[in-house]
């Protein structure tokens, strides 16, 4: 939600990037002597028929909405639950924090996936921000999307396209490379860019203004049109505690772009996410 939130929570964390969420549950993220102590599947068994389960929980801070000023801060629960090429609760790589999908591919280096998931909170509400009162709220919606990741060695390039499945709020698409260091065998450090496109109908929902709106906020209407959303990165940090307990941070920084940027709707540029986070592997 990255952003994502997104991707990572609705992220975002409809957020604009992938979530911290996603992140802490990918078992290919430790290294090869600590992977092999939480039951990680290896190279040459990637989807193992086996049943994995992971639950966490942390805070998350980011901003209320899409371009807002305000920040909000919320306790996060994380679970993860997979068999085989079937995964619920945190979705790997595909930018919703919570949902269920399956894998259609999944090897060495490649992973292409189906899934479907949204947030428990509104996208925004009319009383994130005075220009907004009066306008009613963004309702929160599933999204179902696919995502596709390619990995070799240190390197991870992620893609993930998602579009919601009622309200009209629009295609989400993302693009992240990382880059992931193993400073000791527990710790394991990881930053890389990130960007977002989104179509006319998702810009139109979060950043244009229409004639009742505009009425009733004293402004003119705004006409928003898709393209490259934001532009950032994210950093993040694991160390394994022990064979099954972990602790994370996740940080990302985007600045919006185009008719976001310059949206009424828009009081601050630039957008940041920060989540920390402890999870336990069965």
């Amino acid at each position: 939600m990255s952003v994502a939130f997104g991707l990572i929570l609705s992220l975002v964390m409809t957020a604009i990037v992938r979530p911290a969420s996603a992140q802490a549950a990918d078992a290919d993220d430790a290294p090869p002597a600590a992977a092999e102590g939480n039951g990680a599947p290896s190279a040459s068994e990637p989807l193992s028929e086996t049943w994995k389960f992971t639950l966490g929980g942390g805070l998350l801070n980011g901003a209320r909405y899409p371009g807002s000023r305000y920040d909000f801060t919320r306790g996060l629960v994380i679970p993860s639950i997979s068999y085989g090429r079937y995964f619920f609760g945190a979705v790997p790589g595909g930018g919703t924090p919570a949902g269920a999908g399956a894998y259609l591919l999944r090897t060495e280096h490649w992973a292409i996936g189906l899934d479907i998931g949204g947030d428990f909170r509104k996208p925004r509400r009319a009383t994130d921000d005075p220009i907004l009162r009066g306008w009613g709220d963004i309702p929160g919606t599933a999204r179902g999307g696919m995502f596709v990741s390619y990995t070799r060695d240190w390197l991870s390039v992620r893609g993930s396209i998602s579009d919601a499945m009622a309200h009209h709020e629009g295609v989400l698409a993302s693009l992240a490379v990382e880059a992931k260091y193993h400073l000791t065998q527990r710790l394991t450090l990881s930053i890389g860019p990130e960007l977002t496109w989104v179509n006319n109908q998702y810009a139109s929902t979060y950043f244009g203004i229409d004639f009742a709106q505009s009425k009733i906020a004293g402004i003119a209407p705004y006409r928003a049109r898709g393209g490259i959303n934001t532009v950032g990165g994210s950093a993040g940090a694991r160390y394994l505690l022990t064979d099954h307990w972990s602790l994370g941070a996740h940080v990302s920084y985007g600045k919006l772009q185009g008719d976001a940027a310059d949206s009424p709707v828009t009081t601050d540029k630039t957008q940041r996410m920060y989540a920390a986070f402890l999870m336990y592997r069965f």
